[in-house]
């Protein structure tokens, strides 16, 4: 008899909408059309979606690039706007790849592509 056991770990909260939200308070900068920066903090995203704080006033359906450590750049909407508060949706959603890179710290990319390498060389050695 084959058993199989999994753990499940989910670094988040769902949504009224059913969609996993990781929560992350991170800076970054975002950029209106016009190209200038703004320093913001990402309160939280998904892969379809951010909230981020910011001493501007972008009215709901302006669209903004948004720097994402770990996973580059992409361009989103404003769907609400709440005082400094900003809710967004990206136009193309997170792929899975980026949704587990997106936010991440450069030591933390490191640190998990060494253990992931030292794992690959402990199996490699048991063989």
């Amino acid at each position: 008899m084959l058993v199989l056991v999994a753990r499940l770990e989910v670094w988040g909260s769902m949504d009224a909408r059913g969609a996993v939200r990781f929560l992350v308070n991170r800076e970054t900068t975002v950029r209106g059309m016009d190209g200038r920066p703004f320093d913001a903090v990402v309160e939280n995203f998904s892969r379809t979606g951010f909230l981020f704080t910011a001493d501007v006033d972008l009215p709901e359906g302006t669209l903004i690039w948004i720097g994402m450590s770990g996973a580059g750049a992409r361009e989103a909407r404003v769907v609400w706007r709440e005082g400094q508060r900003h809710g967004c949706q990206f136009l193309m959603p997170l792929g899975q790849r980026d949704l587990q890179h997106a936010f991440r710290s450069r030591e933390r990319m490191v640190e998990d592509l060494e253990a992931r390498l030292r794992r690959a060389s402990m199996l490699r050695e048991g063989e």
